[in-house]
């Protein structure tokens, strides 16, 4: 069915994220939400309701998705409904200067809550996250923490990551000739990401090294409008032998519908959004 092709590119976009590419995940994401807050802000939104259709251009039964913002703008909660996934609550919590705080992901059988900490030039300084699941038969928690560290021009230089306050690994990080950082390297396992900007430093591209061919992978590719938004962006499944191609549409800088093709250029289905 086209609805379980859409949504496993949904899963795979955001569990691509959670995984790799750590400058991106945390760092550049973090840094787009961020963003969209202060769109939403500016423009006096309070409730954004998200609509699911088919290739077909029918409704996608069992879909719910709707974010309520609160009056002063420090928290979002989103509850999301489909025969896929099941239901869930994403809330995010901002700060007095809009940067995010914390994020809190719960479904009947999980939840997974991430902590935000920031230096006094605003930068990211470390990042716990906690997934807790539970059945009839246990319950688990894992924990890991990201802890950044700059050098005088601002520039991420060494992130350490830690899980369950024993396995730590460092990652190393280099600017290109404008400071934006451009080899993020695992010193454990040797594991390699490359960001590409355009002449406007904006992200274009993130590759990977295949450690088993040596070959360069893309993960990420984003293009974007005149107004600096992303218009497009092309994700791959691990291998790079498949991808999946996201158009995006704005209105007045907010997002009102998004397309998704698979390699194929078909339509596996769209996301409309509704601003209040």
């Amino acid at each position: 069915m086209v609805k379980t092709s859409l949504v496993a590119a949904v899963i795979l976009f955001f569990s691509g994220a959670l995984h790799a590419q750590y400058y991106y995940k945390d760092i550049v994401s973090n840094r787009q939400l961020i963003e969209e807050m202060a769109r939403l802000k500016e423009q006096k939104i309070k409730n954004i309701s998200l609509k699911s259709f088919e290739d077909d251009g029918t409704a996608s039964e069992g879909f719910f998705c709707e974010r309520k913002i609160s009056k002063n703008y420090t928290s979002v909660e989103t509850v999301s409904k489909s025969y896929s996934t099941g239901s869930s609550i994403f809330t995010s919590s901002f700060n007095d200067k809009g940067l995010l705080t914390q994020t809190v992901d719960s479904s009947e059988i999980s939840s997974s809550t991430s902590i935000y900490t920031y230096d006094a030039s605003n930068r990211i300084t470390s990042i716990l996250s906690i997934v807790r699941s539970s059945d009839d038969d246990f319950k688990n928690e894992i924990r890991e923490e990201h802890i950044y560290e700059y050098n005088d021009k601002g520039v991420i230089v060494k992130m350490t990551r830690i899980k369950n306050a024993g396995d730590a690994t460092i990652f190393v990080f280099s600017p290109d000739e404008n400071n934006n950082v451009s080899i993020e390297k695992n010193t454990k396992t040797g594991d390699t990401y490359y960001y590409y900007y355009d002449t406007k430093n904006r992200l274009t591209d993130v590759v990977r090294l295949n450690q088993f061919n040596q070959k360069m992978l893309p993960d990420y590719i984003f293009e974007y409008n005149n107004q600096g938004l992303i218009s497009q962006m092309t994700t791959t499944e691990e291998g790079g032998s498949y991808y999946f191609v996201w158009k995006y549409t704005y209105d007045n800088g907010l997002r009102i519908k998004e397309k998704c093709y698979s390699k194929e250029r078909r339509l596996m289905g769209s996301i409309e959004y509704e601003y209040k």
